[in-house]
């Protein structure tokens, strides 16, 4: 069985080390074939939004818009935050295709079985 793997993104455009970093350890954690979800709260919340995550780049990473593509093409479960949306103000229909808008339940529910990092 594969681990079980939840990577909470917490950045985004306010700090694009950490959000590249968080998008690169995503597709490696892909790459080892790791049962994973990835939950975007608070800045993180706002790469989910069309055309944010292209705009990451951090200094000797693969750029966020090379390695976002893999991972939404792997088809694995993506949330983010319902209060997040409200607080950045991110139109619902603006949202990446494939990202579920939760409620902290679902967070807590996720994390029950599965070794979480936070990003």
């Amino acid at each position: 069985m594969n681990r079980k793997v939840m990577l909470v993104i917490t950045h985004s455009t306010d700090d694009p080390d950490r959000a590249n970093g968080a998008i690169a350890l995503a597709a490696a954690l892909l790459g080892e074939e790791a049962d994973l979800v990835l939950f975007f709260i608070f800045d993180g919340a706002k790469m989910v939004q069309k055309g944010v995550a292209e705009s990451i780049a951090a200094p000797n990473f693969t750029p966020v818009r090379e390695l976002f593509p893999m991972i939404l093409e792997a088809g694995i479960p993506m949330y983010v935050c319902s209060p997040c949306v409200k607080t950045h103000k991110i139109p619902p229909d603006q949202i990446v295709e494939g990202v579920d808008i939760v409620a902290a339940s679902t967070l807590a529910a996720e994390s029950m079985e599965r070794q979480t990092i936070t990003f």
